[in-house]
């Protein structure tokens, strides 16, 4: 009876165990992609230390999940879009900032939030049943107001500001989300509407950019301009001052030319003149020597002739025998010996000598 006692016992403890096994299978619990398990049990402290469970199949006991002592809660991790709408009718997700200076803007923001995977427990112990989507964009329109509050309206304006408005509510909505394992993914500003009072006044600051743009371009113009002349002036002074050399040199050319003429006209002049004079002089000899013909025909001119012949044969013979005919008394017949030797033919005073 024993034996058959302890045989059920067995039995029914390994039907147990094969049930439990076959429901730990079964009923085991399916963990999303986009989802992460928060096992829950009561002596937790704020969710710090909650077992968090990856996507897949988690089987009891095995995964950490006990059914019988653990609650297990799934959260949803996935980007989620936040309405940031106006409380005002108007429809469209505009939120009121207000600037520095006073001024109203009115910005369309563009934002998504997610829980933190790891952070999955933080997130239940922290927020619980609240509205998240609704904590996260208040969250996310004070953080826009607070930091508006820092810039001037005509700085916000400027586009390369924008980027570093937006990037600044980004990271203090984080700072506060931080404790409750919630994140912003991402934040943008379409848009920023400004008064028409700020528009007015950088429509003018505008306009007074341009002019003072165009008088710059006017300015540099008139100057480029100023230079194009002045290039001019010293190119014409430039071609004066070579003409003026230019006319130099021509009148030197000219004057030397002339010059030249004059000096060649007087070398023409000298050789005519030469020419002149001697033809003059031969025209001079040929009118003595036919005046001498004239004078010295007949026998009076035989006899001056004569005389004459003498006259030079005495002389020639004095200069041979190196006696001034004027200083030495030679007697007529000295003279007369050496003009006879002198008139004598050489052919004959050599037949005398012989």
């Amino acid at each position: 009876m024993n034996r058959l006692l302890k045989v059920l016992v067995f039995l029914i403890v390994l039907s147990s165990g094969a049930g439990l096994i076959a429901a730990s299978y079964y009923f085991a619990p399916v963990i999303e992609a986009n989802q992460r398990g928060v096992v829950m049990t009561g002596d937790t402290d704020a969710g710090e230390n909650l077992i968090i469970l990856a996507p897949g199949k988690h089987y009891w006991f095995v995964s950490g999940y006990n059914p019988i002592s653990n609650t297990l809660a799934r959260v949803v991790i996935s980007e989620k879009e936040l309405d940031l709408s106006s409380s005002s009718d108007s429809g469209t997700q505009e939120t009121e900032l207000t600037t520095k200076d006073g001024d109203t803007v009115m910005a369309e923001f563009t934002a998504w939030y997610r829980i933190i995977p790891e952070q999955a427990g933080r997130f239940l112990a922290a927020s619980g049943d609240d509205d998240i989507s609704k904590m996260v964009a208040e969250m996310t329109k004070a953080g826009a107001r607070a930091e508006t509050a820092l810039y001037d309206a005509g700085v916000l304006y400027k586009s390369d500001i924008r980027s570093e408005f937006v990037a600044a509510v980004k990271k203090s909505v984080n700072l506060q989300l931080a404790s409750r394992g919630v994140e912003l993914t991402v934040l943008t500003c379409s848009k920023l509407n400004f008064s028409k009072e700020l528009l007015n006044e950088i429509a003018e600051i505008k306009q007074a950019q341009t002019t003072i743009e165009i008088n710059k371009i006017k300015v540099q113009a008139a100057t480029v301009a100023a230079q194009v002349m002045e290039e001019a002036a010293k190119g014409r002074k430039r071609a004066a001052l070579q003409e003026s050399q230019a006319q130099k040199e021509s009148v030197i050319i000219a004057s030397e030319a002339q010059i030249v003429a004059a000096k060649n006209w007087v070398i023409a002049e000298k050789i005519k003149a030469e020419v002149m004079l001697v033809r003059s002089k031969a025209k001079a000899e040929a009118m003595q020597i036919e005046a001498a013909a004239k004078v010295f025909s007949g026998a009076e001119g035989e006899r001056f002739l004569r005389y004459r012949i003498a006259d030079s044969l005495a002389d020639a013979w004095a200069q041979r025998n190196s006696i001034n005919s004027s200083a030495a008394n030679l007697g007529l017949d000295g003279v007369a010996t050496g003009i006879s030797s002198l008139s004598t033919p050489l052919g004959e005073s050599s037949k005398s000598d012989k």
